[in-house]
């Protein structure tokens, strides 16, 4: 079953894709290899890279090499610069497991999707979508 937060991300990188496609490029050149699992309010999915798209799958990953762990209500807080993305993780409402180059390559791709997505006219829908929540609309 599509996960909503699993949803929302990918139509976020179709708009991406179509809206600011040299940013969407970077993105997938940041990930590279790396597969990042992310677990948020009992979704759990992963993100890698095949070819030149990024592939969002439902479940998990036994090859990442990265894995998240959050809330949605985290994940609006970063958005939101409600709480710093360090902070998060020292408070543990964000966790993130792996090996340091692992997570400094998460690291480095969520901040190319991060650039893209100001860059692309179509995101703040999709992160008013993301705030109202679970089949919410705002």
């Amino acid at each position: 079953m599509d996960s909503e937060v699993a949803s929302l991300l990918r139509r976020s990188l179709d708009h991406l894709a179509a809206e600011v496609p040299d940013s969407y490029r970077h993105m997938v050149v940041e990930l590279g290899a790396l597969v990042v699992e992310v677990a948020a309010d009992g979704e759990v999915f992963s993100v890698r890279a095949v070819r030149d798209r990024l592939d969002v799958t439902d479940g998990a990953s036994p090859g990442a090499g990265a894995r998240v762990g959050t809330s949605r209500a985290t994940i609006v807080e970063v958005i939101d610069a409600e709480i710093a993305l360090a902070d998060a993780v020292e408070s543990g409402r964000l966790t993130v497991l792996g090996s340091l180059d692992a997570i400094l390559g998460a690291h480095d791709a969520l901040i190319a999707y991060a650039n893209a997505a100001v860059r692309a006219p179509s995101v703040p829908g999709l992160l008013d979508a993301l705030r109202a929540g679970p089949g919410g609309h705002r």
